[in-house]
């Protein structure tokens, strides 16, 4: 069905946009007739607020853990010195016993050595009493030499009075003859005793040698015979024991091994860095490592260690002192520094408590071989080191110092953290005591950036070496 088209329909349709396109037109005219309003200035940025601490110098210790553990300071084993039977075995003689120095451990047969000295002393005094008849011979020997000597002088007189009466017509040719026979047996005599005397002051030496000879075995009989017994050189724990009772052993067999209990040392390795802050306990020291002292120059400076051993929740610990390497060079699997920690009273343990240390009542009653341990080495090093609180430094190891209000990035090395407090190295034209560093975050930071201090602070050290911060209530 076709609807028709009335007048009124038509005169809406043909009024309507005319009517629109003049309300448009006339809102164009009205707004284009106000006022431009006026732009907002654009606020002012304000310098963000920072909390800060002024740096301290370090002057504590320096704290360097390490982990070790425990090996013995003297290991002592015991060889026979002697071969025999073992007729006796002391019941402190077994492993984990405590023995004393010059306590009995073992008791070898001493029969065969008890036998071997009572032949000797004999050889020795039968070469006493051939050296006393040796003495007398000599004697008598030199008592003939005496009478020969005068029996040779009176003949010789007789051969002169001889000679002389012949000269005279006196007496015969034959009675001369007769005189010189008897000066010349005379003096064969003579010398046949001198002989004798000089052979038998020739065995002296001999015979005085020989009984030195028995001396000496006769001194290492009375050796052999007290190495029967075998005693302890220290004072410590028996660790092992190799024979029972009526065991035969021979010279060198092993016997027993002893642990020297009044010390004991720990192992640990060092790194390079770490033993670098010991060696600087001694920069420009004369007197350690000088010229043509290589014994000083390979020493480590002796430096305090606390020795801490930790059991369930409770911490023991020990004073000790780093006194040696372990050797020399360095280990080449780790590329560390083998060294030693000496204990010197392994049983003078004491308990850390939060509240402090003191003696322990309980927990391990000394510092033994194979415990795994910590080591808190205090080296005091001659460099200038700086702490502040750990929140100071920012990632990347680099803390943001305060000048005139500006901010500057300062690369940092720290050294170490401890109980929220970081321990810097630092070259001291770019950080030093008494310069101010942010220690609240900041949304945005760029070096050389006007900034605001809230509260300034002074970081102070505290019993435990903790960082406090000492604030003013006052806005900049």
């Amino acid at each position: 069905m076709i609807r028709e088209r009335t007048p009124s329909s038509e005169a809406v349709r043909i009024v309507a946009p005319a009517l629109i396109l003049a309300i448009g037109a006339l809102g164009f005219f009205v707004l284009k007739g106000r006022r431009e309003v006026p732009a907002r200035p654009a606020e002012e940025k304000v310098a963000p607020l920072v909390d800060t601490v002024a740096v301290v110098a370090y002057t504590d210790p320096l704290t360097i853990e390490v982990d070790g553990h425990v090996v013995p300071y003297l290991e002592v084993a015991l060889s026979a010195e002697v071969a025999g039977r073992v007729i006796g075995k002391e019941d402190s003689c077994r492993a984990g016993k405590f023995v004393r120095q010059g306590e009995l451990l073992l008791e070898i047969d001493p029969s065969d050595y008890l036998l071997q000295k009572k032949r000797l002393t004999e050889e020795r005094e039968q070469a006493e009493i051939v050296l006393k008849e040796l003495a007398v011979e000599m004697a008598d020997t030199e008592s003939l030499i005496e009478l020969a000597a005068d029996d040779l002088e009176l003949k010789q007189k007789e051969l002169n009075r001889q000679t002389k009466l012949v000269a005279s017509r006196a007496t015969t040719a034959a009675a001369v003859d007769r005189a010189k026979a008897s000066v010349l047996q005379t003096r064969n005599a003579l010398l046949l005793l001198r002989k004798q005397y000089n052979l038998l002051n020739a065995k002296r030496p001999r015979l005085k040698s020989a009984m030195e000879l028995i001396d000496v075995r006769l001194e290492q009989a009375e050796l052999d015979l007290k190495r029967t017994k075998v005693t302890s050189p220290i004072d410590g724990m028996v660790i092992t024991e190799s024979v029972e009772e009526n065991s035969y052993v021979q010279k060198g067999a092993p016997l027993v091994t002893l642990e020297d209990t009044s010390a004991v040392e720990v192992k640990c390795n060092l790194r390079m860095d770490e033993l670098c802050w010991i060696w600087s306990q001694t920069a420009g020291d004369v007197a350690f490592g000088a010229a043509g002292s290589p014994r000083l120059e390979y020493q480590i400076p002796e430096t305090p260690v606390t020795v801490v051993y930790r059991l369930v929740s409770q911490q023991y610990t020990w004073e000790g002192v780093l006194w040696r390497y372990d050797g020399i060079g360095l280990d080449e699997r780790t590329r560390t520094v083998p060294c030693r920690v000496l204990v010197r009273a392994p049983r003078e343990v004491r308990l850390r408590a939060a509240e402090g240390a003191g003696r322990s009542p309980t927990g391990p009653p000394a510092l033994v071989r194979g415990m795994f341990v910590t080591l808190e080495i205090h080296a005091r090093p001659k460099a200038n080191l700086l702490k502040v609180p750990e929140v100071a430094v920012q990632p990347g190891n680099r803390v943001w110092r305060v000048r005139a209000n500006r901010l500057h990035t300062v690369d940092v090395h720290v050294v170490e953290i401890v109980d929220d407090v970081a321990v810097l190295r630092v070259r001291h034209d770019l950080l030093s005591a008494g310069d101010k560093v942010v220690v609240s975050p900041l949304a945005e930071a760029t070096s050389g950036m006007t900034v605001r201090q809230r509260r300034q602070g002074v970081a102070r050290s505290t019993d435990g070496g903790k960082m406090a911060l000492a604030t003013e209530s006052r806005t900049r």
